[in-house]
């Protein structure tokens, strides 16, 4: 049994011109939302045995904040420039490349490849996926290899500003 977190960054302002894209840090409110999506996770005793994140900065540091407050230690994050630029077939052939000793394992990185490829995975419709959006599935497979091909359930979806949150 496999279990993968995919999560979208946090807010991040487009405001700023002189940035690129690949640049762009989290905004006040985008630190917040990470940092209590991490405390979510917690309270719901989610580890990981590796973190995957984008290069890009706004999901580096969704990251980091994340792993602080799932005690996961920040030096072990893997980050993986192809992410940025991922389509949701290359999202999947990096994942199907994981270690097999990795049991639960997140992905940080972007829409819209991150909310299709839940969407994929959960085989139904996912009305929005909002910044810091997570979505959390078992997988019953023993390899990453098999994802394709899993049978798998996603175990819940949850975002910042959900109100169903207990």
């Amino acid at each position: 049994m496999k279990y993968l977190l995919i999560n979208r960054h946090a807010e991040s302002p487009f405001s700023n011109f002189n940035v690129s894209d690949h640049d762009r840090e989290l905004n006040s409110k985008g630190v917040s939302e990470a940092s209590m999506m991490g405390q979510r996770l917690m309270d719901k005793k989610i580890l990981f045995d590796l973190m995957l994140s984008s290069s890009a900065i706004r999901a580096l540091t969704t990251c980091q904040i994340i792993a602080s407050e799932v005690s996961y230690p920040l030096y072990e994050i893997c980050v993986k420039k192809d992410i940025y630029s991922s389509n949701i077939d290359s999202l999947k052939d990096i994942i199907c490349k994981i270690d097999n000793s990795v049991n639960f394992l997140a992905v940080f990185g972007h829409n819209p490849t991150l909310h299709m490829l839940s969407e994929d995975l959960a085989e139904r419709k996912i009305e929005r996926f909002p910044t810091c959006s997570m979505a959390y599935f078992e997988l019953k497979i023993n390899s990453w290899k098999d994802l394709p091909n899993s049978k798998r359930k996603m175990l819940f979806f949850d975002y910042p500003e959900n109100e169903q949150y207990s």
